[in-house]
């Protein structure tokens, strides 16, 4: 069975996916609608200077559409049309605007430096607008018809070939070009945006688990001080007990003794009630003693509940748990596990931990874009877990140094595990009776292997 895990986009939020779009979106539309309006001025000396005899008339078409861009602009502001519905009027009136001055300049004029300007303005736009590239098409294709419906009024017989020859060929081109750009500007803008959704999903699901491991953490302190406190109290009334059935035992023996020395008139089966007591007496006070002294012991040791269990749904919930670590550092997950069944007699909760720990540390210590492999399988009589790292390697100095840090320790206790990483899960893992093997180089990359006696 193998898998091979990439993360799509299909499982996208996609509420805050289209609120990112908007906002994207209006930002941009700002900044055109701003810049179009500002640039009014720059219009007027356009036509000053290249069309001087009709700059006054060309000026007032310019007036008349600016103040109705200017109109949708506040009247969208006002009644919040979205950032599309505004950008499809407001550029389309600019568009239809600049296409007119261009029909209309007199063929004596520079129609040339016209079609330049209107080409630089629908390339500016279709480069900086954020919509789906259509309306950037529709937009071209009512410049286009508005310019053949103009010249098409003209009385001349070459009118359609001054239309080509000055300029319109060249602003067909760069207005067509200029849509590809936008296609593409679209698709990357929209990709970019996923990504961010994406990872600020994951961020704030990282940011609840966290949240959630505190708190469960604080409710074990929490029980763990309890228990301490009963414990402490136990063995406190314990060791009272002990020593108050102490007292009394000492004393029936001194009574039972006393007895023996005082009474020479005691009948035999009253020596041996007494004989009987004494011994009573003496067996319950060893017990005591016993007791007494166990109280004051403690033992580290780590007890496991064992039970039969595969490990390879473990192998492949430790892998997916790391699956949105992975994502944040755009690596690719593999994982390979074997169809038969991979039964072992371990702690399952022990298990897992380690399992995790490998896994995060894998992730913790391997280079963005690194390829992470994961396969389980059975493999003479033992179940054999491997992690590959296949990036920059981390070298068997460095790896030595980490596992340094427990290779004299005899004990393991849940404060060195919680502050230990590879070392603690290597540790662990003997613990269990299983073994951890790892090596570095530039060929395989970080290799590490977790095996444990297989119940197959």
């Amino acid at each position: 069975m193998y898998n091979d895990y990439k993360f799509s986009y299909a499982n996208i939020n996609k509420t805050a996916f289209n609120q990112e779009l908007s906002k994207r979106g209006a930002y941009y539309a700002n900044v055109i609608m701003w810049t179009t309006l500002f640039s009014l001025p720059l219009f007027i000396l356009v036509d000053y200077l290249f069309c001087a005899d009709s700059w006054l008339d060309f000026s007032l078409i310019r007036l008349i559409g600016w103040g109705i861009s200017y109109l949708i602009y506040t009247y969208s502001s006002k009644q919040n049309w979205g950032y599309l519905k505004t950008m499809i009027w407001f550029v389309g009136i600019n568009v239809a605007v600049n296409s007119i001055v261009c029909g209309i300049v007199p063929t004596n004029g520079s129609i040339l430096a016209y079609f330049l300007i209107l080409s630089i303005l629908v390339l500016i736009i279709n480069t900086t607008i954020f919509w789906p590239p259509i309306y950037s098409i529709v937009v071209c294709v009512v410049s286009y018809t508005i310019l053949f419906l103009i010249y098409s009024l003209k009385q001349r017989v070459d009118k359609y070939s001054i239309l080509i020859n000055h300029g319109g060929s060249v602003y067909f081109i760069i207005s067509a070009f200029s849509c590809l750009l936008a296609y593409t500007r679209f698709a990357i803008l929209c990709r970019d945006t996923e990504r961010s959704v994406m990872i600020d999903d994951a961020n704030d699901k990282l940011v609840e688990r966290n949240a959630k491991i505190k708190d469960q953490h604080f409710e074990i302190e929490a029980t763990n001080r309890k228990l301490k406190v009963v414990n402490e109290s136990s063995i406190d009334n314990m060791a009272v007990l002990m020593h108050d059935f102490s007292s009394f035992s000492d004393t029936v023996k001194i009574s039972v003794e006393s007895l023996k020395a005082s009474s020479s008139n005691l009948l035999p089966h009253q020596i041996d009630v007494l004989n009987a007591i004494s011994t009573s007496n003496d067996k319950l006070n060893y017990i005591a003693q016993k007791l007494s002294g166990t109280t004051s012991t403690t033992d580290a040791t780590v007890n496991f509940n064992k039970v039969y269990f595969d490990i390879n749904p473990e192998v492949e919930k430790a892998v997916l748990d790391i699956a949105e670590s992975a994502m944040l550092k755009n690596m690719n997950l593999q994982l390979n596990i074997s169809p038969a069944a991979n039964n072992i007699y371990q702690d399952k909760l022990f298990i897992d931990q380690v399992l995790s720990k490998l896994m995060n540390n894998v992730i913790k210590h391997s280079q963005s874009g690194s390829i992470i492999t994961v396969k389980a399988e059975h493999i003479a009589g033992k179940a054999v877990v491997e992690v590959v790292s296949h990036g920059v390697a981390i070298g068997m100095d460095k790896l030595n140094e980490m596992f340094d840090k427990f290779r004299n320790a005899t004990t393991v206790d849940e404060n060195t595990l919680s502050e230990m990483g590879l070392a603690a899960t290597k540790k662990l893992v003997e613990t269990m009776n299983g073994t951890f093997t790892y090596f570095s180089d530039d060929k395989t990359g970080n290799y590490f292997k977790i095996e444990f006696p297989s119940t197959q």
